[in-house]
């Protein structure tokens, strides 16, 4: 991800990125030239300030600095460092250094007595080739990395100076449409992934039906506003593929609130592969323990939208088909940040009571006062389709509620 002091763009009714050309010679020659030497780096497993070093000779004289600094942050939050080793070094680096003072005092200043010390202390294996401030971050070795050709840099840097503006947004609106399900579904199941909820309803975008997306931003919020943004922008990617997309963003960068306005004209390329096939550890782990202790519900394909009326949308997280009478029921998972979208889901439900809907709330967004004023005085009609969770929902209380519900 990129800072906010390597984010370029202009701003003048608008923000606007300032995309690079994925296929423009001369980019393509200085990203493979440092794409080079961070495989150069890995394969010689040199220290982050050897690396620094390194990196600060090529991109010395480069055209612009501010893009240079951008490709490399990209490239460096790919790579992983060696932790120091597990010893205390503070102690035994005071310990050397006391004794070679003292040494060197005795013996007017030697210097040659505290090259001993220090290569005693590493034959007995207290450090490592001499390294006595081997636990310093500019110390940590390189050991790997998640390598990118250079157009594969390029357009990564085009997605990330979005993904920068989109950190400091109030609201997104997206209007999407795909002649593939496939390929709509994939991208309500990245926003799923993400915890992000919206208000989705069908529209027509210039004669086509598609499908419209009002989704919070982390300005909006005022809990957990960094690690919601940080969902927020990693969602990004999941859109730019599709056949069309509009995004509409509000903006409040440096107190001047503006609009940032993309679509698929921008020929944004997305990083996203095979989504499909993966599946977060909680939900693999719900899906397993469901199996084996449930034997009445089990846990069905993928879940469908919806219609909850008058155009709104629902997509749940997951399916539940009861094995006697094949009866389905879906599940809605409202995380930290969904206040007011809980809020309206539950006045649709209450309006629709006929919608197979059980709905899980964090135990973070609503405590236990809250909780009673909920389902005894606000909505008790919805009482046996609620319930709370923390972080992720266990399989008896789903199970309850299943059965309560149906």
């Amino acid at each position: 991800m990129l800072t906010r002091d390597l984010l370029r763009f202009k701003r003048k009714k608008g923000f606007f990125p300032a995309f690079v050309d994925p296929a423009d010679a001369e980019l393509l020659k200085f990203a493979s030239q440092i794409v080079s030497l961070y495989n150069q780096a890995v394969e010689n497993k040199i220290s982050r300030a050897e690396l620094d070093e390194l990196l600060e000779t090529s991109l010395q004289g480069v055209f612009d600095r501010k893009l240079a600094a951008g490709l490399n942050k990209l490239l460096l939050d790919r790579c992983e460092f060696a932790h120091a080793h597990e010893f205390d070094y503070p102690t035994e680096r005071r310990k050397i250094l006391l004794e070679a003072k003292n040494a060197m005092l005795a013996s007017l200043g030697d210097l040659k007595i505290y090259r001993e010390i220090l290569l005693a202390q590493n034959q007995d294996g207290k450090f490592i080739n001499s390294d006595i401030y081997g636990d310093l971050p500019d110390n940590e070795q390189i050991v790997k990395w998640k390598p990118l050709s250079p157009s594969e840099l390029l357009n990564r840097y085009n997605i990330a100076l979005v993904q920068g503006l989109l950190m400091y947004a109030q609201t997104i609106e997206v209007t999407v449409s795909d002649s593939r399900p496939a390929e709509l579904r994939r991208v309500f199941k990245y926003m799923r992934f993400f915890r992000l909820l919206s208000e989705m309803s069908h529209c027509k975008e210039r004669g086509r039906d598609s499908i419209f997306l009002r989704i919070s931003g982390p300005f909006s919020i005022f809990e957990n506003s960094r690690k919601y943004a940080l969902l927020l922008a990693a969602f990004f990617p999941a859109i730019v593929n599709l056949e069309r997309w509009n995004m509409v963003a509000n903006i409040r960068l440096e107190n001047a609130p503006n609009t940032l306005k993309l679509d698929q004209n921008a020929r944004l390329v997305s990083h996203y592969r095979n989504f499909s096939s993966y599946v977060p550890e909680e939900i693999r782990l719900f899906h397993q323990l469901f199996k084996k202790q449930s034997s009445e519900w089990r846990i069905v394909g993928e879940s469908p939208f919806i219609d909850g009326g008058n155009n709104q949308i629902v997509f749940p997280d997951l399916s539940f088909r009861r094995e006697s009478d094949g009866k389905t029921i879906y599940l809605e998972l409202f995380h930290r940040w969904h206040r007011a979208q809980l809020e309206r889901r539950l006045q649709l439900l209450e309006c629709n009571l006929s919608i197979p809907l059980i709905v899980g709330i964090d135990r973070a967004l609503i405590d236990d006062s809250a909780w009673s004023d909920l389902t005894e005085q606000q909505y008790p009609a919805l009482a046996n389709r609620l319930f709370r969770f923390r972080d992720f929902p266990g399989v008896d209380r789903v199970t309850r509620v299943l059965n309560a519900f149906s």
